[in-house]
């Protein structure tokens, strides 16, 4: 078994040698653009190397002020409004990916002597972390993860007209007002209550928009309504970057404050809906079946019914980093002929969730609620 690549014996080498491989693949990831260490991104990471297995990483958010002003004379001390503060946490897990290395003798025999191989090894782990970081995102802000209710949720039915421009005047109308929303599950909705306006996330020139994150088959829909007016007849392109000045991609278009990206479908066998449900083939968004009441992936899944869009702002989605990540190797017991290796990262995703700790607005809502998610509900058929 060839060991040159990294000593196994030193572990601070061993984790630099991992982060080296994963900062090599990060720019595959879908979410590479929107994601950043600030509340002003849409995915907002933090990394807690302190945190292991258990351990909560706890984010703070400070709210503005909205008392009245004291007029004349009037006594103004002990008037005072109190500073608005508000909480989230996120505990975070530990997760394997585990890679067979196989027998060296087996790689000699087909020509292919890197497949027993660390580096190997280490580019095919960081590949699919890739995947297992974007897809942990996607089901977290669909709500897959945890069979998620959305608190606030637009749905249009869109199986005889395509989505128009009409439908997305309405939209905008809505993340300004926090009016017209529904919440519930697919197909069974009632309205909910006023939120706050959706706060917009700001992108590396300075603009401030709305992430309209939509499915292949949504985009299709939009795609297929080429009469005046239609929403790709009028939607511009451009060169859009986000955090670290990072290219959008799947990018469709612009209208107004709404930009627009295509996603891909998710491609993979799903047994359960947390992080360690999947195996992932290709990360993206699921579509549901309400027939049979089923994510695709799973084994339910007949046919498309209802396309979960995602319409995202500033504070989305939290993710938790722990412990640095790290290269696991350990040989087989019969002589070493054999040899595993794994990618241990411990993190966890979560939409953003805000606690009040004091005094909550009355109107402009922004705590117990999915604060920068509204999901998008299209029926499709």
């Amino acid at each position: 078994m060839a060991t040159n690549v990294v000593a196994l014996n030193s572990e601070l080498k061993r984790k630099r040698w991992m982060r080296e491989g994963l900062v090599q693949v990060a720019s595959k990831s879908f979410w590479a653009a929107y994601t950043g260490l600030s509340n002003n991104s849409i995915v907002y990471q933090v990394n807690n190397e302190s945190a292991a297995a258990g351990h909560t990483v706890v984010f703070d958010a400070d709210g503005n002020l909205s008392g009245k002003a004291i007029k004349g004379k009037n006594t103004a001390y002990g008037n005072g409004e109190q500073k608005k503060k508000f909480s989230d946490k996120v505990t975070v897990e530990r997760y394997r990916l585990v890679v067979d290395n196989g027998d060296t003798f087996d790689a000699v025999d087909i020509g292919n002597l890197s497949t027993a191989q660390h580096g190997d090894s280490r580019t095919k782990l960081s590949d699919l972390f890739v995947r297992f970081k974007d897809q942990a995102l996607f089901d977290t802000a669909q709500g897959f993860k945890d069979n998620a209710v959305p608190t606030h949720s637009i749905q249009i039915d869109v199986s005889t007209n395509p989505l128009s421009y009409q439908d997305l005047v309405n939209i905008e109308k809505t993340l300004r007002t926090g009016v017209g929303y529904t919440t519930g599950a697919f197909g069974s909705v009632t309205a909910a209550s006023q939120r706050s306006p959706l706060a917009p996330f700001r992108m590396s020139d300075g603009r401030s928009i709305w992430l309209m994150m939509i499915d292949p088959y949504t985009a299709a829909n939009i795609k297929g309504n080429t009469a005046a007016g239609g929403i790709m007849t009028l939607a511009q392109h451009a060169d859009l970057r986000g955090n670290g000045n990072r290219v959008f991609k799947g990018l469709l278009g612009q209208i107004g404050q709404l930009v627009i990206v295509e996603a891909e479908a998710f491609f993979g066998d799903t047994s359960g809906d947390g992080l360690d449900g999947s195996e992932i083939e290709i990360s993206g968004m699921r579509q549901w079946d309400s027939v049979n009441s089923a994510w695709s992936g799973e084994s339910d899944f007949a046919s498309l019914v209802y396309s979960r869009n995602l319409i995202l702002g500033a504070g989305a989605i939290h993710m938790a980093f722990g412990k640095q990540p790290d290269y696991k190797f350990q040989e087989s017991e019969d002589f070493a002929i054999k040899s595993e290796s794994a990618l241990e990262v411990w993190m966890e995703t979560k939409k953003i969730n805000l606690f009040a700790e004091n005094e909550s607005y009355k109107q402009a809502r922004i705590s117990d609620m999915d604060y920068g998610i509204i999901a998008l509900d299209l029926k499709i058929v």
